[in-house]
């Protein structure tokens, strides 16, 4: 069936121009973190809104404290839920690299630069650089290591040794929730469970997050409609700030695909739209929101394809592929279901385009497997 109308309107093209603009400010914010290297030696702590120089005097697993850099007053406190990625002035710069890598969700690339760190430097440097080293080590390999099921064993060996070293870690909510995805990837929800009510023991945010994960297991184990609940009772929480309403988003995405495993596509395609109609919080950073919102109109293009509704799926896998192909796996099954939609609607040419664009950027992907002739 040929798709009856392709054309976009005007106020589509504008909200498509401001979506790209967006873009650009993750560049901008990404070059800006790159000239960092060059400032005067002093520690760092890169926020959610900012980038704060000075004197790190302590670190906790709640807070850093920061003196700031020309400041004879108190130092800053800053909490757990605000901080991106803190650095040391004696760090490798190797390490700083590794670490702007895995802040990007780049874990692939986090391991390679660690790996170029000078062991010896290492073992010759402060507590703090040497926490910072296993950090980036273990959370990286963890999360490579769920893709490939052998290597998770030993990864989650290596996330509970830097817990039990590194007590007093900014990164132990963090290592917490890695260790719980390491469990749930091996099918133990229970032992998932376990970790994940450790993050609930800490401040208010991070027992949002608790909640969130909490839902997940749940829907991992099949348990949709008590991963609803749990799903609403994030979204309906009297918190603010970015890290709350990020894990908001993330909430109402996991209810989303939890009414999809329950053949309530309607209902799902109706929770998605009301989230994308909305405003998104200023306080999440746009990298985030654009990686969320591409989830987004992954999902609401599933719901859309099972109720049949092609063309309105096409244009939902449109968007993730033009504007939010920032998440590999995401982008990958948009440009597997584009090559589905545009060979039923009757575009082969367009199917075969996306199919070789899929192949080429994701040769590893299951779902450029599935489209490669060579493994049929």
């Amino acid at each position: 069936m040929k798709y009856k109308y392709l054309e976009i309107n005007p106020s589509r093209i504008l909200g498509l121009f401001d979506l790209f603009l967006r873009r650009l400010v993750v560049c901008c914010i990404y070059v800006a973190l790159q000239s960092g290297a060059s400032v005067d030696a002093a520690d760092q702590v890169v926020t959610r809104n900012e980038t704060l120089f000075g004197k790190i005097e302590s670190v906790s697993t709640e807070a850093v404290q920061l003196l700031p850099r020309g400041s004879a007053s108190a130092a800053r406190e800053i909490g757990v839920s605000d901080v991106v990625m803190i650095q040391f002035s004696d760090e490798p710069q190797d390490l700083i690299e590794a670490k702007r890598r895995l802040v990007k969700n780049n874990f692939v690339g986090a391991l390679e630069a660690i790996q170029q760190v000078d062991e010896d430097e290492i073992q010759s440097a402060s507590v703090a650089v040497r926490g910072e080293y296993a950090y980036v080590r273990a959370v990286a390999g963890g999360h490579v290591a769920m893709g490939a099921a052998g290597k998770i064993s030993s990864a989650l060996s290596s996330i509970k040794n830097v817990i039990n070293q590194f007590t007093r870690s900014i990164h132990y909510y963090e290592l917490l929730e890695v260790a719980g995805d390491l469990e749930q990837a091996l099918g133990r929800y229970d032992e998932a469970t376990s970790w994940y009510k450790k993050i609930a023991l800490g401040p208010p945010p991070m027992v949002v997050r608790a909640g969130r994960l909490k839902g997940d297991v749940l829907a991992a184990e099949g348990r949709h409609l008590e991963a609803i609940t749990e799903f609403e009772k994030v979204q309906s929480v009297d918190l603010v700030g970015g890290f709350v309403e990020q894990e908001k988003m993330m909430a109402c995405l996991g209810q989303a695909e939890s009414l999809l495993s329950l053949g309530r596509f309607s209902e799902a395609a109706s929770l998605i739209r009301t989230m994308l109609s909305g405003s998104h919080p200023e306080e999440v950073p746009i990298a985030t929101t654009n990686v969320l919102l591409g989830n987004a109109y992954s999902l609401l293009g599933r719901s859309l394809a099972e109720m049949k509704q092609d063309q309105d799926a096409l244009i939902a896998y449109l968007t993730v592929d033009l504007v939010y192909g920032d998440a590999p796996e995401t982008h990958a099954e948009a440009l597997f279901q584009l090559f589905q939609l545009w060979n039923s609607g009757g575009y082969p040419r367009r199917a075969e385009e996306v199919r070789k664009r899929l192949m080429k950027t994701y040769p590893q992907s299951t779902w450029a497997t599935d489209l490669n002739p060579s493994t049929k």
